[in-house]
């Protein structure tokens, strides 16, 4: 099951992308509203006055996230198009990328810059920050294995000062580890096709990212060398064994983070 009507099309689509007209040529016939927010350039068919706010925390999210992880700066921009109506959103993806399936927000990435679309549903900001992630993550990164990309864009979706104690998916795995489960790291990395990933998969992998960032040193610690071998093109040892070497009773830790919460 696909996270309900959000959809991240990454390297697959690059060929469809490579033929497909460039939007951000389309870019340059000057949008009704068009600003800078860090590393995004953003395009609006629509006044984006009153989302300022949201404008504010997306000029952030490239330093948030290099700032956390440990990540390189991001070297290229990100073109963020926007727009008022579902209907007006679906007729320029069906003109543009004819094969892409609807969802509610895209990122896709082809030959040149990322780039995120969404449209004011009712969890436009949600979806603009999720997707802003992935495209910030593989800005910098290149690549991310699929159950941690999906993992960092949950954890970066709700607002800054949300992040750390705030999440709705909080009071579902403090629930889960109350009850005797845990999430499982292994199983989340064996995930190779983004349609097996469920509500439960997204929640499992928002789970070990929040125990990255907020439990024990050493879990972020060997997050940060993951992401420096995956940057690097290394074969990057699994964290689930990084973990059982550096922590054994790293599932204990797991259960004490959320438990104490």
């Amino acid at each position: 099951m696909i996270k309900p009507d959000c959809f991240q099309l990454l390297l697959a689509l690059a060929l469809v992308c490579a033929w497909a007209p460039a939007p951000v040529a389309v870019a340059g016939e000057k949008w009704p509203d068009e600003r800078t927010a860090g590393l995004f350039a953003c395009h609006a068919d629509f006044t984006l006055d009153r989302h300022q706010a949201l404008l504010d925390e997306l000029g952030l999210l490239a330093r948030d996230v290099e700032s956390l992880l440990e990540t390189p700066t991001p070297q290229e921009p990100v073109h963020l198009f926007l727009f008022e109506k579902k209907a007006t959103y679906q007729a320029y993806l069906k003109h543009y990328f004819p094969r892409v399936p609807y969802r509610r927000a895209l990122y896709i990435k082809g030959r040149g810059p990322g780039m995120v679309f969404a449209y004011q549903g009712l969890d436009f900001e949600i979806d603009v920050r999720h997707e802003g992630t992935h495209a910030v993550l593989h800005a910098a990164l290149g690549s991310v294995p699929l159950w941690l990309d999906e993992g960092l864009a949950e954890y970066f979706e709700v607002p800054r000062d949300q992040r750390a104690d705030k999440h709705p998916h909080q009071a579902a795995i403090e629930a889960l580890v109350k009850s005797g489960r845990l999430p499982r790291l292994a199983e989340l990395e064996s995930m190779r096709d983004l349609s097996a990933m469920g509500r439960d998969e997204y929640r499992d992998a928002w789970a070990w990212v929040h125990f990255m960032l907020h439990g024990p040193a050493e879990a972020r610690e060997e997050l940060v060398a993951f992401l420096k071998d995956v940057q690097a093109n290394a074969d990057a040892e699994p964290l689930s064994r990084r973990f059982l070497r550096r922590m054994p009773d790293v599932e204990q830790r797991l259960r004490e983070h959320f438990l104490a919460r």
